[in-house]
């Protein structure tokens, strides 16, 4: 009888342990945010995004995770700050505090965040309530963090959680300055192979927030490794959270017990990653994108009608009273009306020659009376609709505040740059739009250049103006950056363009086929 109730006792205390609760940890995660505080109209979809409706629906999801018992991690994956004016008058506060309010734990350090200084940086660091995460940038001679290099954080019901940042060292070349040779950057894949183990050992859950970039590939065309290789070569992940390339990944890529997440960026998705534990092991995950007020444009009996992708989400009144008690505002006066949509996609600007491009490289042209003008399509951020054209739509477009320079280049340094051009290819930011050029690109070489109609002189000086961003070597046109006889005008990048309309009051139409593509 005693060995039966000795058993029967041991089964019960067995079912007990296999009958064990589930631990929820539900991920909440942006990337790319771009300055992007206040919702904002695309050609096709106006009133996407913004901070107070993105409260709104992580407000809802935090309610039903508590509801279940679970806990509740709100991540960024870095690159805040540059897109909306309003933001870059403000210093990117509006975004720091809407985050505050929103109640983040950590954001990846992202290369935009320096674009504006290190004094800016460090004061939206003092004033963010959440933590600043990079495990590969540093100063005081290397020292020292620039932020934090991991958080780790255990929750109520005993879940342990790492969290660790990586940023890609592209920012050496694509930042102001090059972090104005006050930091150091190391190798983020070799800082992961040398942290990953540690937190393993000590968390239940290990998440890299990851400014490195999702690439087909192990890493991008100029040579940085991105999170696919990370995956590959650092084991003991469970989650990375990828941003940088704005890559919209409706399903998470798995690559051994490793899942890599990344959204469209600018606010318009939330991301959203659960995991169920028993005792420490995962046992299911799932995922889901939430859009934030995106919608889809149709015509229906000659009307324009925009339907909604998900629910229409209510924009929080706390949030939209805070920004609205930033006085960031450009003049609201309008400086032309166009007759058509000057598009910005990225499937355009970054992969053919565009009229907005064009427009732009044409009025950087004309301005400082060069024979020549280049800019990087990965630049124009935000295109133009029908209708009434503002001084703030015109910052919206190239939000970098990139000055011009004058390059004086002699005839085969074009060659060479048209070359690396073409050798890049289709989808890179560092595709070129061009005035004052002709050209064929043919397995990676540019042939039958011209300019301004009349053939390329190897041996000829042409005046060339480019943006800020290229003639320091952006996006790996890095010939341009060693050049030591350049000029920088001061013009700012959007200024000229405003100064432009405010004479003519009209866009040009500018020639189009500058250059083809032959396959």
């Amino acid at each position: 009888m005693r060995r039966f109730i000795f058993v029967a006792s041991l089964l019960f205390f067995v079912s007990l342990w296999g009958a064990e609760k589930e631990k929820l940890l539900t991920v909440i995660y942006t990337n790319d945010g771009q300055g992007m505080a206040w919702a904002f109209d695309e050609p096709d979809s106006p009133g996407v995004g913004g901070l107070p409706a993105r409260k709104t629906l992580i407000d809802d999801i935090r309610a039903e995770v508590q509801g279940k018992g679970g806990e509740l991690l709100i991540l960024s994956a870095g690159d805040i700050t540059l897109g909306d004016p309003r933001s870059n008058i403000c210093q990117n506060l509006p975004l720091i505090k809407g985050m505050n309010l929103i109640g983040y734990d950590a954001m990846a350090i992202g290369n935009h965040e320096f674009d504006f200084g290190l004094k800016i940086f460090n004061h939206m660091h003092k004033e963010a309530s959440f933590a600043f995460l990079s495990a590969n940038i540093y100063k005081d001679g290397g020292t020292n963090a620039v932020g934090k290099e991991y958080i780790e954080k255990t929750f109520s019901n005993g879940l342990k959680v790492a969290v660790l940042g990586l940023t890609t060292r592209e920012t050496e070349q694509i930042t102001k300055s090059g972090l104005e040779g006050k930091l150091i950057m190391t190798d983020p894949i070799q800082e992961a192979k040398t942290r990953i183990p540690l937190l393993r050992k000590k968390n239940d859950i290990v998440i890299v927030l990851s400014h490195l970039g999702y690439y087909e590939s192990d890493k991008s065309f100029d040579g940085y490794y991105g999170d696919n290789y990370l995956a590959k070569n650092v084991p003991g992940i469970d989650l990375i959270i990828g941003g940088h390339t704005q890559t919209h990944l409706a399903t998470p890529v798995k690559i051994g017990d490793t899942y890599i997440t990344q959204t469209a960026g600018l606010g318009k998705w939330v991301g959203r990653f659960d995991f169920y534990l028993k005792g420490n092991k995962i046992v299911k995950t799932t995922y889901k994108l939430y859009p934030i007020n995106v919608k889809e444009k149709s015509v229906k009996n000659g009307k324009i009608v925009y339907k909604y992708v998900g629910k229409k989400i209510k924009p929080n009144k706390t949030m939209q009273q805070m920004l609205d008690g930033f006085q960031c505002e450009f003049s609201t006066a309008k400086l032309c009306t166009l007759d058509r949509v000057l598009s910005a996609d990225r499937s355009i600007v970054r992969a053919q020659e565009s009229e907005l491009g064009d427009i732009i490289a044409d009025i950087m042209k004309e301005r400082t009376k060069a024979d020549i003008a280049i800019l990087n399509g990965g630049g124009i951020r935000q295109g133009l609709t029908k209708g009434p054209v503002t001084e703030r739509d015109i910052y919206n477009v190239f939000p970098f505040m990139d000055s011009i320079y004058l390059l004086p280049l002699k005839g085969y340094e074009i060659q060479e740059l048209l070359d690396l051009f073409a050798e890049k290819g289709v989808g890179s930011g560092g595709f070129l739009q061009v005035s004052g050029l002709s050209f064929k690109i043919y397995k990676g070489t540019a042939l039958e250049i011209k300019v301004n109609g009349k053939p390329l002189q190897k041996k000829k000086t042409y005046r060339v103006a480019a943006n800020s961003f290229l003639a320091n070597g952006g996006d790996g046109y890095l010939m341009l950056r060693k050049l030591k006889e350049k000029k920088n005008t001061g013009y700012s990048m959007p200024a000229i363009i405003v100064e432009y309309l405010k004479k003519h009051q009209a866009f040009p139409k500018p020639k189009m086929n500058r250059f083809s593509i032959i396959k």
